[in-house]
């Protein structure tokens, strides 16, 4: 289950949640079109996530690697 808020600055952000945990990131747009565009394959990669098709990585960033499509296991800043 994920859904979309947007802040006082009008940024949108996407939360979560995957095996109990919450999670929220930051999408960097003001686009609502580009917000829901990344909230559909946010929810079509918890899908696969749920369905065994995609494994996230032991000590990969969930959020990151989910919105990523599986590319990324950590923040840029942290690779």
């Amino acid at each position: 289950m994920s859904w979309l808020e947007q802040d006082k600055s009008k940024s949108f952000h996407v939360r979560f949640r995957l095996g109990g945990t919450k999670f929220r990131r930051s999408l960097r747009t003001k686009s609502r079109s580009k917000a829901e565009s990344r909230l559909h394959r946010l929810d079509e990669n918890i899908r696969l996530v749920e369905s065994g098709r995609l494994q996230i990585p032991g000590g990969a960033d969930v959020a990151t690697f989910l919105l990523s499509d599986g590319k990324l296991n950590g923040s840029i800043r942290t690779l």
